[in-house]
């Protein structure tokens, strides 16, 4: 029984010090990203003019270089603040994103007459002033 005793008396002040080491679940990329961009590269070649693949490569070079700013941190409470921060950054981008999307789909889907008249009409104004210099000298 004594030994019993002295064992525990030696493990509850280890059972408390493993508390103090809690370990923080990282943010992870794929979490964010789409499924054809979770393994994206640095575009090359041809796929330097892929927009989307340029976007997604330099998002993940950001929460890459995020995620390393926060490992950096001692402290728990820091540590837990930064990752939490990072989430709701990358969660705004998306949705920024998201909608950035939903507006070229609109624009693609709206009626010819409906969208801005002065972006089909040719620069009258400008010729028109311009006008009298190209007549004769007797008609000015």
């Amino acid at each position: 029984m004594k030994k019993f005793f002295a064992i525990s008396l030696l493990l509850i002040p280890l059972c408390v010090l493993a508390d103090d080491t809690i370990e923080i679940d990282e943010p992870q990329w794929k979490d964010f990203a789409p499924k054809a961009f979770i393994e994206v590269n640095e575009p090359k070649g041809l796929a330097k003019f892929n927009d989307t693949a340029a976007y997604w490569y330099k998002r993940k070079t950001e929460f890459n270089n995020e995620i390393e700013k926060c490992r950096e941190f001692e402290n728990y409470e820091t540590k837990f603040t930064c990752y939490q921060n990072l989430k709701v950054l990358q969660y705004q981008k998306n949705s920024d994103y998201n909608a950035r999307l939903e507006a070229i789909e609109r624009a693609k889907h709206m009626p010819q007459e409906i969208q801005d008249p002065t972006a089909n009409m040719l620069p009258i104004n400008s010729y028109l002033n311009n006008f009298s210099r190209f007549q004769p000298n007797e008609l000015r």
